[in-house]
């Protein structure tokens, strides 16, 4: 039985990585800068993110369709794409769906001034539940209490998930506060950074120990999380651009009594790629492939070979009547 269970979660993994592509919700997405126009936007497509080898780092997969409206905040017409010095408010909606995961994002952003270099300011509430994978993890490197590099890695997860005891159905929302600094170089080029505070609560009865798969980290049920990114796109041609992306990302640190509960757990990732873009920025695909790393050495156990990561995207925007340059 055990045997068979095994081999329905390996059949089940691979189908969900073939099939589904998923949104990276908190890294750079190059087709927001063809894709998106003034007024209403409609989009699906996502991301697959895997290691090369497989060890510590846990694949990514989800489906999703976002909703995106942009009110111009100068004298401009619904359907018209983004200039270099862009001032709007932002209203999104998304759902998405992983082998982990399901559930809904909504939020509001803030572009107040028409200049270069911009800032933008985002709120975003996400609510989602976990398909019996929220699994209680070790959150402090203690004599006698387990290690971190045992648990923080895809055989522990893919053991547990699902069918383990050790798994559970669990409702997590999470509050995500950003701003983003964005400088649009001559030629199209984009290079930016921003940061995020992101407050976490799990509903859980693993004493507060669970994993949020979107960030790819273990976290306590009430949290902070913190996220700092940088990005550019630098086109070669009308079809093909450059892109790069950094991520560090780093949870709280919790403390009871004379003794460390939760350790601050955090890593770095760089990811370099090409982003194709046809049909007026109405279809994306970006490829990229890099490497992560977490800070403290003692929590992981694995290769180099297993930090060299792979990351596919795509994006596919729905036209609408008025949108302008979308069909000549």
């Amino acid at each position: 039985m055990n045997k068979i269970n095994a081999l329905f979660k390996i059949i089940l993994l691979n189908v969900a990585f073939l099939a589904s592509m998923a949104f990276a919700t908190i890294n750079f997405d190059p087709s927001n800068l063809v894709g998106l126009r003034y007024g209403p936007n409609l989009c699906w497509g996502g991301l697959v993110n895997t290691p090369i080898v497989w060890g510590q780092w846990v694949p990514q997969s989800v489906v999703g369709l976002r909703y995106t409206w942009l009110e111009p905040l100068q004298p401009l017409n619904y359907g018209e794409p983004l200039g270099f010095a862009s001032a709007y408010l932002k209203m999104d909606a998304e759902v998405e769906v992983s082998p982990f995961y399901g559930g809904f994002r909504a939020g509001l952003g803030l572009r107040p001034f028409k200049v270069n270099p911009q800032i933008e300011f985002n709120f975003v509430y996400e609510s989602f539940f976990y398909f019996k994978s929220n699994l209680e993890m070790v959150n402090a490197d203690v004599s006698g209490g387990g290690h971190i590099a045992e648990t923080w890695n895809s055989d522990y997860i893919f053991d547990n998930v699902w069918s383990s005891d050790n798994a559970g159905f669990d409702y997590a929302q999470l509050f995500d506060m950003s701003i983003d600094f964005n400088y649009s170089l001559p030629h199209g080029s984009v290079i930016g950074i921003g940061a995020h505070y992101v407050l976490s609560d799990i509903s859980t009865d693993f004493e507060g120990k669970s994993y949020d798969y979107k960030r790819n980290i273990p976290v306590f049920s009430r949290d902070h999380i913190v996220e700092i990114l940088s990005f550019g796109r630098f086109p070669v041609t009308s079809l093909l651009s450059l892109v790069y992306e950094g991520l560090y990302i780093k949870t709280g640190l919790l403390r009871s009594g004379g003794s460390v509960k939760k350790e601050s757990l955090s890593y770095r990732m760089f990811l370099f790629g090409t982003h194709f873009t046809w049909m007026e920025g109405l279809s994306n695909f970006v490829v990229k492939a890099g490497v992560w790393k977490r800070n403290q050495k003692r929590f992981y156990n694995g290769s180099f070979a297993q930090q060299l990561l792979i990351q596919l995207e795509y994006k596919g925007y729905f036209s609408f009547p008025f949108h302008r340059n979308f069909s000549k």
